[in-house]
């Protein structure tokens, strides 16, 4: 009998191991927040569909910048254009982006980190799955264009 429940014992205990090293496994593969594939689509600013495609943060860093904390975001994106729209920056084929995240959750990317005069910029919020905001095309002289976006994570 002491015998029957010493092995139904370790039975539990090494099914509770392996259930325990199972679900970690899970968790440490997860990506951190909000890294991840987002299904994007870009509005101009009389609310017309102009872009979708994806947009991919793959990596969330934690930096330090002087005495700021911040949380840097890196990754790219690949959207095509719908119809004909003018003044929508490089927003329509592939690149890298660049991006950080403030408190409240607010995210700030850089769709043309590697260009001065032409940058689509993301300004928005991520509400569950959603992020959404504004967009804006800036050049030297200023907001050349806006509209609004969605990006719905797959």
């Amino acid at each position: 009998m002491l015998m029957k429940l010493s092995i139904s014992c370790l039975m539990i205990l090494f099914a509770s191991l392996a259930l325990s090293c199972s679900k970690l496994s899970g968790t440490e593969q997860s990506k951190p927040f909000p890294a991840g594939d987002y299904q994007y689509t870009g509005y101009d600013d009389k609310g017309e569909k102009m872009v979708e495609g994806r947009l991919s943060i793959t990596s969330v860093e934690n930096k330090r910048i002087g005495s700021e904390d911040t949380i840097q975001l890196k990754g790219n994106w690949e959207l095509k254009e719908i119809g004909k729209h003018e003044h929508i920056g490089q927003q329509a084929g592939s690149g890298n982006l660049v991006g950080s995240m403030f408190k409240g959750g607010e995210l700030d990317i850089n769709l043309n980190p590697n260009i001065e005069d032409a940058n689509v910029y993301l300004r928005g919020t991520i509400e569950g799955r959603r992020f959404h905001g504004t967009w804006r095309f800036n050049g030297y002289e200023g907001t050349l264009s806006s509209g609004k976006f969605e990006a719905i994570r797959k």
